[in-house]
């Protein structure tokens, strides 16, 4: 490693450790302004409004986008546009919250006025207090931060925090209000992340009885081999004469039943060999999440029953259907 490599990973490894430093600082900021502007959010009163310039108009961006996530009708506010000629958006009962390290931006600043002047709370998130825009501010939201990371004074450390600081106010906001995983999964639809939080199981699982192995305890287990091999999910659901799941089969459970007993087991009877009863299921209006969880928990499985609310099968989850590697949508 040459001398320029060491003190640039040096100057690196500095920044993490001033920017970490920033990051725990804002624990006290958690005071009562913070938790003022919490509820006043989570209360839905109107509209809520995120504005900054330059960095801070990015991390601004940012917290309106989060908030939006977690339900809240929030958004980016150009204080720029606003001053010249949208005020005309703010409605007695929204919020703006105005994002300036410095805390004397004057744009934001005068936003802030104009905004109490039309009944608009104010909230600002600011290194230095008091500050022009905290002194006009409903609520202050402090950010604390010694300095930045480097000697030219780049954004760094208190861009970092803002954004943990926001972060902050968006989870307890989401707390406030009660929100959910499954009401996450509304509001984010698209992608992978839209399937794994709210793509319902009855949509990707393997639907029986035509794709998934159904045997009975009775049946010698060669037959429930060959069910699984008709029907490759890693398992066989073993059913009642009423088609309730009464055990499961894994081909983890007819290896070492073979490794144990030789080719002999073959001929027994597969309740010798079923789980059951079967702990773990789940119906098809779970969120591939809550099946995710229940697979996990408390150790990992691969396939995961799923049932009617009466124990009818329904199908059978596997893992990598929620991994998305073979995500199935229902036609109908």
């Amino acid at each position: 490693m040459t001398s320029d490599q060491d003190t640039a990973l040096t100057a690196a490894a500095d920044l993490l450790r001033i920017e970490a430093k920033a990051v725990l600082a804002q624990l006290d900021s958690l005071d009562a302004d913070f938790l003022a502007t919490v509820d006043y959010i989570a209360a839905g009163a109107g509209n809520t409004l995120v504005a900054g310039v330059g960095k801070s108009g990015l991390i601004a961006r940012l917290l309106a986008s989060k908030l939006a996530s977690v339900g809240v009708p929030a958004f980016y506010y150009s204080a720029l546009d606003a001053l010249h000629g949208e005020l005309g958006a703010l409605r007695n009962g929204d919020m703006v919250i105005l994002l300036s390290n410095s805390g004397q931006t004057q744009e934001l600043v005068d936003l802030g006025k104009a905004a109490s002047r039309r009944g608009v709370k104010v909230a600002a998130m600011v290194s230095r207090v008091p500050s022009s825009l905290s002194r006009i501010a409903d609520w202050t939201l402090r950010c604390h931060v010694e300095r930045e990371a480097t000697e030219t004074k780049l954004p760094t450390a208190s861009t970092t925090a803002m954004l943990a600081l926001g972060d902050a106010l968006v989870v307890a906001v989401a707390k406030r209000r009660g929100f959910t995983i499954a009401h996450y999964g509304e509001n984010h639809p698209g992608g992978t992340l839209g399937i794994v939080l709210a793509g319902k199981v009855g949509d990707l699982m393997v639907k029986a009885p035509d794709r998934v192995g159904l045997v009975s305890p009775t049946q010698p287990i060669f037959e429930t081999l060959l069910a699984m091999t008709r029907h490759p999910n890693g398992a066989a659901l073993v059913v009642d004469t009423q088609g309730q799941l009464c055990g499961i089969v894994t081909e983890g459970d007819i290896r070492r039943g073979l490794a144990a007993h030789g080719k002999s087991f073959l001929e027994r009877d597969t309740q010798a060999c079923m789980t059951a009863p079967v702990r773990r299921t789940c119906g098809p209006d779970a969120t591939a999440l809550e099946a995710l969880e229940i697979m996990e928990t408390p150790h990992q499985i691969n396939v995961l029953p799923v049932v009617s609310d009466t124990g009818a099968v329904l199908g059978l989850l596997r893992l990598h259907d929620i991994a998305g590697l073979e995500v199935e949508k229902s036609l109908g």
